[in-house]
């Protein structure tokens, strides 16, 4: 069975002001413990968990309205680049748009796997103290070597949903096969691949999708070479992805907030629904999502539920 790092936390290095919405934060963080051996498929001596021990930086992005809602947590992104310094580039609308944290890691970059993970592990660890995200809803991207480094990043801690891989699949081991375990057996994890059909790694769409279960792995093509995905692709993967998370995929305790918040938006279409026929319909599409998100027993909804299943408006 595979095991997540154990977490080291440390207190949130808070700043005194509320930290700026919709700009581009640089935030230097440290790693003071080292990983073990077993925990990183993709080492092959135990000197490289020595070697991720560091300072590293990472730039935050957090979206609009995020400091006036306090009690509030968020989707987060996790980023990383083939050349380091990675950005949101062509996904930054998309991002922005559905108020998405982002944490685009700096030294995260081909190279030693000691300092991908290194910055990784430490960006991880200082974020998730600095600001609200919501556990079960970390993602993580990154293209060629970076899609690889981000297939490793929700394997080392927990909370992860989706992975968009970009322009390559899974790292490799050191015996040069695909380092999946985590991926296979994480059930609550949903990855999409993003490939051009003139890029080398094509194929590895292929590879991907014989090695992930079916109703977890999603491949787009697009018209290109090895290249980011174009903007309306990578909204294509992570939409997909959301879909899995929210609406159809393996419920997820910890979710239980968001949960109750899209089964009152299914709630409320029965009540804006106009004929009797629109009516019908909303109320079963809103009945069948709370079984789905085993829903039946919270109280929070216990009034609209039964609304719902006499035929009336809740």
């Amino acid at each position: 069975m595979f095991v997540f790092l154990a977490m080291t936390v440390v207190p949130a290095r808070l700043c005194a002001e509320p930290l700026a919405e919709e700009t581009e934060i640089s935030i230097t963080c440290q790693l003071m413990q080292a990983p073990s051996i077993g925990q990183v498929p993709v080492f092959a001596m135990t000197k490289e968990c020595e070697e991720c021990k560091g300072t590293y930086h990472y730039k935050l992005w957090l979206p609009k309205g995020y400091n006036a809602a306090p009690q509030r947590r968020w989707p987060c992104m996790f980023m990383a680049s083939a050349g380091g310094n990675a950005k949101m580039g062509q996904m930054a609308g998309w991002l922005k748009a559905n108020r998405y944290i982002v944490v685009m890691l700096v030294e995260s970059k081909n190279g030693p796997w000691a300092p991908i993970i290194g910055n990784f592990l430490a960006a991880h660890d200082d974020v998730v103290n600095r600001v609200r995200i919501q556990e079960g809803l970390k993602f993580a991207t990154g293209m060629s070597g970076g899609a690889r480094a981000s297939s490793m990043f929700v394997q080392l801690r927990a909370g992860f949903c989706g992975l968009i891989l970009q322009g390559a699949g899974a790292a490799y081991d050191p015996q040069n096969r695909y380092a999946a375990t985590g991926l296979r057996q994480n059930a609550a994890l949903y990855i999409a691949m993003t490939v051009g059909r003139k890029d080398n790694n094509f194929g590895e769409a292929n590879r991907m999708k014989n090695l992930i279960p079916s109703n977890r792995f999603f491949a787009v093509e697009f018209d290109g070479g090895h290249v980011w995905a174009p903007a309306d692709v990578f909204g294509k993967a992570i939409t997909w992805t959301e879909q899995c998370v929210y609406d159809t995929g393996t419920t997820n305790p910890v979710l239980r907030p968001i949960y109750l918040t899209r089964f009152g938006v299914l709630a409320d279409k029965c009540v804006a629904a106009t004929t009797p026929e629109k009516r019908s319909k909303a109320a079963e599409a809103a009945l069948a999502y709370a079984r789905l998100r085993n829903l039946a027993g919270d109280p929070a909804v216990a009034a609209q539920l039964a609304a719902l299943r006499t035929g009336k408006a809740p």
